[in-house]
């Protein structure tokens, strides 16, 4: 399972606290062609394309997706949804926030551990007081099941 690559290069933007610029200015954006745009998603796009791993995440181009909903969407109608508690290094988590029905962000799954996820997350905050799904940076959260809408399982070769 090529996760590892996927996580190194999820970890080295957390690492290097990558912090986006003014009004959503970020390498992510740029890349996707949707600069100054929320960008969780792309992050997650970025970090697979950057390990060679596009495909598996292609939901609405061949760079990936830059709609949480479109992604999670993309990876249910392929039935590769898993159960929260199934979770593992290199799955794609996908957040409810709030109330509606649509996912509000994603990140890479690094670990799990009893009702809680640890994840690489781009554009989310660093602390519990900033947005959780419109933040500055790239982070490693700790986010309890509660928060969890759907785990997808990338068709790893």
């Amino acid at each position: 399972m090529p996760a590892p690559e996927v996580l190194a290069i999820a970890k080295k933007h957390a690492d290097d606290k990558y912090a986006e610029g003014v009004n959503n200015d970020t390498i992510f954006g740029k890349w996707y062609g949707m600069n100054h745009q929320p960008w969780c998603a792309m992050f997650v796009s970025k970090c697979f394309a950057d390990a060679g791993h596009a495909d598996l995440v292609a939901a609405s181009t061949k760079k990936g997706f830059a709609s949480c909903d479109a992604g999670l969407k993309w990876f249910a109608k392929k039935g590769q949804v898993v159960p929260v508690g199934k979770a593992q290094a290199g799955d794609i988590a996908f957040f409810q926030f709030d109330d509606d029905a649509q996912a509000d962000h994603v990140g890479i799954v690094q670990s799990n551990a009893k009702g809680i996820l640890f994840v690489y997350e781009g554009n989310t905050s660093g602390d519990a007081k900033g947005s959780q799904s419109n933040g500055d940076g790239v982070f490693l959260k700790k986010r309890p099941y509660s928060l969890i809408m759907g785990v997808a399982r990338p068709a790893w070769k």
